[in-house]
Order: structure tokens, then sequence, then C-alpha cells
């Protein structure tokens, strides 16, 4: 796990110990693009570490999150939903299916320096999230709604 090095580090500056367990489920953070819940980590992880628990598994995303290591994207109408990814991205949220993909966003920092000369405040980084129907459920949306049309 040597890839993890600058997050272990980052662990031990903020005085957290570094545990087999919490490297695993950054480990497993790191290498998803799902964004998934506890329950989704634990699921995957319990078979090959069956010593890890789900509370440990919240216990290590709250402090992950803490530290500025993982996103907790708060998804709306269900499960909190986090993401390894802790680069300026956007997200887009499924409102039927419950996907969640990353997207850049161009020119993102231009509003952001905008909104910072307007208000003058100190910003650190924005988070623009859109919501809406992913392609696959706006085209099974639209194929539904073509059979119910009369001919």
């Amino acid at each position: 796990m040597k890839h993890l090095e600058p997050y272990i580090n980052r662990l031990k500056n903020f005085g957290y110990k570094v545990t087999h367990q919490r490297l695993v489920v950054l480990d497993y953070l790191q290498h998803s693009k799902e964004h998934p819940s506890a329950e989704t980590i634990y699921n995957d992880l319990k078979e090959r570490y069956p010593t890890i628990s789900l509370a440990t598994i919240y216990n290590t995303l709250e402090m992950l999150t803490r530290v500025g290591l993982v996103l907790d994207l708060g998804a709306p109408e269900e499960r909190r939903r986090f993401d390894g990814n802790t680069s300026d991205h956007s997200h887009f949220f499924c409102t039927n299916c419950g996907k969640i993909e990353d997207i850049v966003v161009p020119g993102v920092e231009k509003v952001m320096n905008k909104v910072k000369q307007d208000t003058s405040r100190h910003i650190d980084r924005c988070r623009l999230d859109f919501f809406g129907r992913c392609a696959v459920c706006e085209s099974e949306n639209n194929n539904h709604s073509d059979k119910q049309r009369p001919d």
C-alpha cells in the first residue's frame, strides 16, 4: 500500500494511529468510482477482512472525513455516500436510480473567484452538485413514455 504513504503521513500529523483496518477502508475508497455508502464498503470488505465491523467502517469514515482524506457527499434522501477523490470536482446525482457520477465543470474557479471578490469572503473550496436522471434512467423513461403514447 505504498500509494497510501501521503495519506498515512496525514493521519499521523493529525495524531491518529495508522491501523490496518483504516488503511483497508482508505485503499477501498481510493480505488472506488462508485461513491459507496458505509454499508456497501462493509459488505464488500467483510468476507476478505472478517474482523472488520460496520461500526469500524463508520468510525473510520468519520475520521477520514475530519482529516480531509474523504468527502462525505451527504447524498440526498438516502444513506450517506463517500468519495475518496478529494480533488476539486462536482457530482451528478441521479434522482431515479441513486447513481453518483464525478463531473469536472470548466470555469468553476472563475465563479468561485467572482464570489470571493463580490462578497469579500474567504472561500477555500466550493461544491457544485447537479441532480436529475442519468443517461440510463432517461433512456428508460423515454422508452417507457414511447410505449404509453397512443398510435
